[in-house]
């Protein structure tokens, strides 16, 4: 008996070490447009956390499930356009007097693990603006080397990216059609 459960102990640990070994990297992306808009009046727009379907075009609908607008630990619930699936996101820190906002993935159809993400207006003069928006994340099935179709490293760049790129252009058409 003592040998089988010494030998049971050593595959668990094998099978640890090898999880520790497969976690996949973290990936990154940034992407940055300038809006000819004052700096205040886009922040106005992309700093209202629960009101993204206003200038994102593949967010459907957002609707805040706890706490106010812009205040940290809202809880804002989005359903995609297209797909129709929802996600639901936290607002970890809201800095207006920086414009900066910062939040995560909480529940939902998630596309990444580990997900964090900031958004910045600057102010870049004569009356226009810098946006930035950067994430941070995982693929979803970090724990392998081999992941499933649809969740390795490709499959959550493209996704991001383009919802980041998009959802930059519609900001920009948003304010600067006023």
């Amino acid at each position: 008996m003592n040998r089988l459960a010494s030998r049971m102990a050593g595959m668990l640990l094998a099978a640890n070490s090898l999880c520790a070994f497969a976690d996949a990297q973290e990936l990154t992306i940034f992407h940055t447009i300038t809006i000819d808009a004052p700096a205040d009046e886009v922040w106005a727009m992309a700093g209202d956390f629960g009101g993204i379907q206003r200038w994102s075009p593949g967010t459907e609908s957002s609707r805040l499930v706890l706490h106010d607008r812009n205040e940290t630990g809202a809880i804002r619930l989005l359903r995609r356009r297209g797909d129709g699936t929802q996600v639901t996101e936290k607002l970890l820190d809201y800095d207006p007097y920086n414009r900066r906002m910062a939040y995560t993935y909480v529940d939902g159809v998630v596309r990444a693990s580990d997900y964090y993400s900031e958004l910045t207006v600057k102010d870049a003069g004569d009356g226009r603006a810098v946006v930035e928006w950067r994430g941070r994340f995982k693929r979803l099935a970090y724990w392998t080397d081999v992941p499933p179709p649809g969740q390795d490293d490709k499959a959550v760049l493209d996704f991001l990216n383009g919802a980041y790129v998009s959802g930059l252009a519609g900001l920009k058409k948003a304010l600067e059609a006023r």
